[in-house]
């Protein structure tokens, strides 16, 4: 039976930001108005994590590059990330002056979610009404006893901000994406959903209706790598957050991600990052 993975959740929030003066930790929530500090203590570059939460990442100042669910994304002043819950996101690099504001959230009304992660530039008015809501959130927290409810009435208004104006970039950037980018984001998103276990160009085919090779053909001409490239790039971040946060042997890591044996996951691997599983988790 797989075992339980160590994701950065709010517990692993609550353990290692005691030192942080610019948060709020408890069982319902984590509010950061300051990021950066508990980000290079505590996340390392280069390295996969997986939120079991909902995120909503601000940025204040500077830029960071990143990797969500495989989408490789430059967020810079004023752009606002939201992770849906289970994402896996990536630190490639950051600037000198790069901060945050931050906040999780769950079970929030229906009407708020989003089925994937979502990346939009405010103008300077939705900044400045998104900045008040997580004040309110800030100052609301400071206040004891805490009423949880009061805090999730103002994340689901800011949610559904964010949401309308995501709907509104994601209306836009369709009427000027072309068929073949489409089928790419579809792509992506199934690889998201399925990738774990499944890692043949067939599977994803017949979800797409198209043949193997028409859809090989789209992948390459629009991103620059081939399926497989990709499906290899979705297996080795999965196998990284499992090798590193859990305590599952490698052999339970192989037959959960469905590779045929361990010896073939471990080749795979060392393939992939230059180290077998065995010593990526001892580094």
């Amino acid at each position: 039976m797989a075992k339980t993975i160590k994701n950065i959740n709010i517990n692993f929030v609550s353990s290692h930001a005691e030192s942080e003066k610019q948060y709020y930790v408890d069982e319902h929530v984590y509010i950061t108005m300051n990021a950066r500090d508990f980000g290079l203590k505590h996340l390392q570059q280069g390295q996969p994590y997986r939120v079991d939460e909902g995120r909503v990442l601000m940025v204040t100042t500077g830029w960071v590059r990143v990797i969500i669910n495989l989408e490789e994304i430059l967020l810079k002043e004023k752009m606002v990330a939201v992770l849906v819950p289970n994402s896996i996101f990536e630190i490639i690099e950051w600037s000198d002056d790069f901060d945050l504001q931050a906040f999780t959230f769950k079970n929030l009304p229906i009407f708020t979610s989003l089925d994937h992660q979502v990346t939009i530039t405010l103008n300077d008015d939705d900044w400045r009404l998104a900045d008040e809501y997580v004040q309110l959130m800030w100052h609301e927290v400071q206040r004891q006893p805490l009423l949880p409810e009061t805090v999730t009435y103002l994340q689901t208004a800011l949610l559904l901000e964010l949401k309308r104006i995501a709907e509104q970039e994601e209306t836009l950037r369709r009427k000027s994406e072309t068929r073949q980018e489409a089928q790419f984001h579809r792509f992506i998103s199934l690889v998201n959903q399925f990738g774990l276990r499944e890692r043949k160009i067939e599977f994803y085919a017949d979800k797409m209706c198209v043949t193997p090779n028409h859809l090989g053909a789209i992948i390459k001409r629009v991103s620059g790598l081939t399926v497989m490239q990709w499906l290899n790039r979705h297996a080795i971040q999965q196998a990284k957050v499992l090798i590193r946060y859990s305590d599952m042997p490698i052999w339970e890591i192989s037959e959960h991600m469905n590779f045929a044996n361990p010896s073939f996951f471990s080749k795979f691997f060392k393939s992939e990052t230059g180290m077998t599983p065995g010593e990526y988790r001892k580094s």
